[in-house]
Order: C-alpha cells, then sequence, then structure tokens
C-alpha cells in the first residue's frame, strides 16, 4: 500500500465514500489518543512533568479543533 492511500483499493482519503472517510477518521483519532497515553507513560518514567505534557497535547489538540 502506498503512503497516504486506504484499504486494499490504495485510494486517497478524499476519493473514499463518506462512511470510509468517517472509519479513517475514527482509527486516526483513536491512534491519537494511544499515542498521548504513551507519551504520557514515558514523560513519568523519565520524570518529567506530566500534568504539564497533558496540558500541552490537550492545548494543541484544542487549537486543532479550533480550526475545524
Amino acid at each position: 500500500m502506498e503512503k497516504g492511500t486506504h484499504g486494499s483499493n490504495e485510494e486517497s482519503f478524499e476519493n473514499l465514500c463518506f462512511s470510509d472517510q468517517a472509519k479513517s477518521l475514527s482509527g486516526q483519532v483513536r491512534t491519537i489518543e494511544r499515542a498521548i497515553s504513551a507519551h504520557l507513560r514515558k514523560a513519568n518514567i523519565e520524570g518529567k512533568n506530566v500534568i504539564e505534557t497533558r496540558r500541552i497535547c490537550i492545548e494543541q489538540l484544542e487549537r486543532m479543533i479550533k480550526r475545524l
């Protein structure tokens, strides 16, 4: 599968039907959630300020939401 394509049809996101776009977006949101959770666990392991790290991640997400 090429970078920027989805599924066995290897279609670009723009060419997916509405429901397939929704499924892709849901998967990406879940991936971001897992990535942030892993980042916070790593922050804790490395003695970083987990509360501050979490706040920064939330602010980034809020800025993205405001752009939508």
